[in-house]
């Protein structure tokens, strides 16, 4: 398995989380790591500003923590041709890793699976069924089983199946049986030669190495019958033509296969339905790229993570706890992500996880490039409100500085305006996506909160949405079952803030805002950060209760 790190935020991407993501990742590439950056949902129009403007594309879209198929240690897969031979089916067989060969088309396509039962099980067939198969076998698979030489073949080659040795000792034999459509062994004399012909076989084999008498062959030119010498004897020819016809009449066709973005343990599930050895493991297009066993399921490396702008399950990329995290960076409260094992953990009281990253690259003894020093700043601007919310810290305005002219921006407060003027996009918005595109949850004691926060430039936009937004804003709160679901509508100039707010527990946000316009409306020209003001009010009057 590729020992990759991804890096990434929290859900309802940010700018702060995606840049972090992206700058951390950076980081750590330069550091002699595999690291790609990751986002868990869709980017807001603020974020695809900042990443336009300093040549970034969109991160990689995830969203389970598991690992797939495609991440882990696999088997190398053994192909074979469905025309190729039982005989050198086996001859695979004995070098392949997991005993089991796929078998594909002309076109590449898998078309079934040959394993030591598939290949086993012919010998216990009868005659018949056995002749019925090597009926199948045209001249030039049976010359290559037995490492022979096609002295003629008919083009329309066919033979009934059915082997003969002819071991008479006899110039002149009186043969009773019925040779018509056979393949005959031998090692004899022209007489026996053109005997079996004119019995009616129609594939010669002739043994020990003996000459062919261009007589013969013209007889077989006639009779339809193809020649083949070999220089093995008599016996081991015997033993080994039966393994001349194809596997496409043995092998499995009802296929269990898997593909390479299945994760691990729901393939690890439907093993436990089957009694396959190893399965194939295709990719998007159908082409085999592995084989996997349930070995590989119980024995694998977990995806790494390093987690960005936040540290709670519930923000967290699902399944995180299947994970292995290497490393949290946040600026947030300490959440509920656990580990068995040590990381590399760092939080401080700063407004921006980006400000922990710049620091994280000159500690490094590294330099943010000119793109990845943009990225930094565009955070630390965004997150800060450019410097006017409670959270913004000296670290911050530092970090700022510090960055600036790396990033080739003269003016800090012309181009944090320009970054929040961009974030505001609520006209083309349905109140849906203006309320999920930055919604987290809370559990504080028995209570659970939802918080989504949203910038605005115009009260007239805001005007306009009200009415439909308060109405969804009450239905989601409903389907959500949540004990308060708040909406902060924050002025880009840290203006204050409008707040629509439903659930049980609404009168505390009445309680905590200035200004009430009716039971589930009002503003506050002071509250402009989510977790630096308005979280602790409340959780200090929920765990009060």
């Amino acid at each position: 398995m590729k020992n990759t790190i991804f890096v990434t935020g929290h859900k309802h991407p940010d700018t702060d989380s995606i840049c972090a993501a992206i700058t951390y990742a950076d980081m750590l590439r330069r550091c002699g790591k595999d690291a790609v950056a990751c986002r868990l949902g869709p980017l807001n129009e603020e974020t695809k500003f900042v990443l336009k403007k300093f040549h970034q594309e969109n991160p990689l879209l995830l969203n389970d923590a598991r690992s797939t198929l495609g991440d882990i240690d696999l088997d190398q897969p053994t192909m074979i041709r469905q025309e190729a031979t039982v005989h050198e089916a086996w001859d695979k067989m004995l070098h392949a890793s997991n005993r089991s060969l796929f078998a594909t088309n002309e076109a590449g396509d898998l078309t079934g699976i040959v394993t030591t039962s598939n290949l086993s099980l012919v010998r216990m067939k009868t005659d018949q069924e056995v002749s019925e198969l090597m009926s199948h076998a045209s001249a030039e698979n049976i010359a290559a089983t037995i490492d022979g030489t096609i002295l003629y073949a008919p083009a329309e080659f066919w033979t009934s199946g059915e082997v003969h040795i002819i071991t008479l000792h006899s110039d002149s034999p009186d043969l009773t049986a019925d040779f018509t459509g056979c393949i005959c062994i031998l090692s004899d004399s022209d007489n026996k030669q053109r005997l079996m012909m004119r019995k009616g076989a129609k594939c010669l084999v002739v043994t020990c190495g003996q000459n062919v008498s261009a007589d013969v062959l013209q007889e077989a030119r006639g009779t339809g019958c193809a020649v083949i010498t070999t220089q093995s004897d008599t016996m081991h020819v015997a033993r080994g033509i039966l393994e001349s016809y194809p596997i496409e009449y043995v092998m499995t066709r009802n296929i269990i296969c898997f593909r390479a973005d299945e994760f691990v343990d729901d393939v690890a599930a439907k093993m436990t339905k089957s009694r396959v050895r190893s399965y194939p493991v295709l990719d998007e297009k159908g082409h085999v790229v592995g084989a996997v066993s349930r070995y590989h399921t119980l024995n694998y490396r977990r995806r790494e993570f390093v987690l960005v702008d936040h540290s709670a399950r519930n923000q967290a990329i699902n399944n995180v706890e299947e994970a292995h995290i290497n490393a949290i960076i946040d600026h947030h409260h300490i959440g509920n992500i656990e580990t068995t094992y040590p990381i590399f953990y760092r939080n401080q009281i700063c407004g921006c996880t980006c400000t922990i990253i710049s620091n994280l690259y000159q500690e490094n003894g590294l330099l943010p490039d000119k793109d990845m020093s943009g990225l930094l700043l565009s955070a630390i601007l965004s997150d800060t409100m450019n410097f006017r919310s409670a959270t913004t810290t000296d670290l911050d305005r530092q970090a700022a500085a510090w960055l600036a002219p790396r990033a080739g921006v003269k003016d800090i407060d012309r181009y944090a305006k320009d970054v929040l003027s961009a974030s505001v996009a609520l006209k083309d918005s349905t109140p849906h996506e203006i309320l999920n595109r930055d919604l987290k949850t809370y559990d504080i004691g028995k209570y659970r909160l939802a918080i989504g926060q949203a910038a605005y430039s115009r009260m007239e936009e805001i005007q306009a949405l009200l009415p439909q937004f308060r109405k969804n804003l009450e239905k989601e709160q409903d389907d959500q079952k949540v004990d308060l679901m708040v909406m902060m509508f924050t002025n880009v100039n840290a203006e204050g803030t409008l707040f629509v707010y439903y659930g049980p527990l609404s009168y505390i946000v009445t309680d905590i805002i200035r200004t009430k316009f009716d039971e589930h409306f009002g503003f506050d020209p002071d509250i402009i950060s989510r977790k630096q003001q308005l979280m602790p009010k409340l959780s200090a009057i929920l765990q009060s209760m």
